[in-house]
């Protein structure tokens, strides 16, 4: 067995230095170098995370009030899809929150929805204290927001939207360098000698040519990115990502604290380069920004991207981090979860045998890896697969022509979010047993698509077993809205601005704007 005592990180950008402060909280005793080019420009534009990126921060122990201001960084907790199941059908949202164990039985609601026909995108706001403040625009912070239905914790259950660029250059110099990490600005064209090399090459992926594994069931491939002023900053920086889908895909706004970090993701096969940066524009003056379409092409930046993943994630011992690992395509933010995940498994893998590595460790290393690819990956395809859209050629692609289920290994299907999805219309009973935590994300996804496990068969059974309690339905039956204190309650909450001036920056809001 080789002990690793030497470590090499080939390529800077986002994933070269979380995976370096990653190694460096966990083995601060380790010799850690990152080779970087200068001369290969960052992928990175407006970034937006899940809320697994919080944990990751606060495992290497950094406060908000450190970095956020330094990066343009915002608070996000919630996911707003447009468009996603019909033309102009009502938005829909994956929320963030730690579940209460008395909330209400997810089996009542659907059964509600069924009987009563409420509309399924409702499941994130009658559940949910942040879907309810991310429709208003403000912000769940403190100890009633942590009381309710889907209970949100800003410190623990908190995602991000930031600039990626400066994200990497303040991990650099305010956590890696300090900590002893070297930073050497080298292109290399050999593979350096170390007992471990983490290859954060990007999609060139200079040091592992393992075998790659394409997601065809996800068609995407092209990105028009770019940023935009705010047109009412107040009104704008929402606590939310919000996706919408178009012709050939979909557009996401980040909303950073100096501009919105926005791009839209479409299939080239559908649609040309000029097609898609004009469907883009129109979009955006139309809905973001009102004078974007004075903006030079210049401003505009096509990115080329391919799904998959490498069969082989850690190689001999070369260890693919970030694009050179997979990628799946932008839609969760799932880039940088990856990335941090992937660096966690590692150290998670060397603690168990005191840093020495055998080819077992790489196997279990590589089979963590592979599920989580798999499963995101699928658990991205879930977004689509319950489309009704057939308004243009992709949509109708998208709906009729992907086959999603049958290339599944089975140890590997989309259960992302606790349920895997060609599951879900099981007797509900049955979904009655799950906690709420473990259907998470799919529930929101099936419910904002009107995919249900309710059916005459299921709220028959239902009755005849008579496990329906009426008093289950307090919140439903008062018009399908959250108690009204827990309405005035969130009048007091902050916009995400507000909280930012006062909790994060230090300075009195309403003084900034009348100073």
């Amino acid at each position: 067995m080789k002990t690793i005592n030497s470590i090499c990180i080939i390529g800077g950008g986002t994933a070269g230095w979380m995976t370096a402060a990653t190694l460096v909280k966990a083995y601060p005793e380790s010799s850690i170098v990152v080779y970087e080019d200068i001369n290969t420009p960052s992928v990175g534009v407006g970034e937006s995370t899940t809320q697994f990126f919080r944990t990751w921060i606060n495992f290497l122990g950094i406060k908000d009030e450190e970095w956020m201001k330094d990066c343009d960084a915002t608070y996000k907790s919630s996911v707003m899809f447009h468009d996603f199941h019909e033309l102009g059908d009502t938005p829909w949202q994956y929320p963030f929150g730690r579940p209460r164990q008395d909330s209400y039985r997810l089996d009542h609601w659907f059964y509600k929805q069924y009987k009563e026909g409420i509309n399924g995108s409702r499941l994130a706001e009658d559940y949910c204290v942040s879907a309810q403040c991310a429709v208003r625009n403000k912000l769940a912070v403190g100890d009633y927001a942590s009381k309710h239905p889907l209970h949100y914790e800003l410190d623990v259950s908190a995602g991000f939207h930031f600039n990626a660029s400066k994200f990497a250059n303040w991990l650099r110099d305010n956590y890696c360098k300090p900590r002893g990490v070297k930073h050497v600005k080298r292109t290399l064209k050999r593979k350096p000698k170390a007992d471990i090399i983490f290859d954060c090459t990007g999609f060139k992926s200079l040091f592992n040519d393992s075998e790659w594994i394409d997601y065809d069931y996800l068609p995407n491939n092209s990105a028009w990115v770019t940023r935009v002023h705010y047109d009412d900053k107040n009104e704008q920086i929402k606590p939310v990502t919000d996706c919408t889908a178009l012709s050939s895909g979909w557009v996401w706004n980040v909303p950073t604290w100096d501009t919105i970090g926005t791009g839209y993701v479409y299939c080239d096969k559908f649609l040309t380069k000029k097609q898609a940066i004009k469907e883009f524009r129109d979009y955006l003056t139309e809905n973001v920004q009102s004078d974007c379409g004075c903006y030079t092409d210049k401003l505009f930046r096509l990115i080329k991207f391919k799904t998959g993943r490498r069969e082989e994630i850690w190689k001999g011992n070369v260890v693919s981090i970030g694009l050179s690992a997979g990628f799946i395509e932008p839609l969760e933010s799932n880039g940088l979860l990856s990335v941090h995940n992937f660096a966690v498994f590692l150290a998670d893998a060397l603690s168990m045998h005191e840093g020495k590595v055998n080819t077992l460790m790489r196997a279990q290393f590589n089979r963590r890896c592979r599920k989580h690819m798999s499963q995101f990956a699928h658990f991205v395809g879930n977004h689509f697969m319950m489309t009704t859209k057939d308004n243009s050629e992709y949509w109708r692609y998208i709906s009729e022509n992907i086959n999603y289920m049958d290339d599944q290994a089975e140890d590997e299907r989309g259960t992302h979010g606790g349920y895997p999805l060609d599951d879900f219309p099981l007797k509900m009973d049955e979904i009655a047993q799950f906690q709420f935590q473990q259907l998470a994300g799919n529930a929101f996804i099936c419910a904002g698509h009107m995919h249900t496990p309710a059916t005459p068969w299921t709220c028959d059974y239902m009755e005849k077993r008579g496990n329906i309690d009426m008093s289950s339905f307090k919140v439903l039956n008062s018009g399908y809205q959250l108690d009204p204190n827990i309405h005035a309650e969130i009048d007091q909450f902050p916009t995400p601005e507000e909280f930012y001036y006062e909790d994060v920056a230090g300075i009195d809001f309403h003084h900034s704007l009348h100073g």
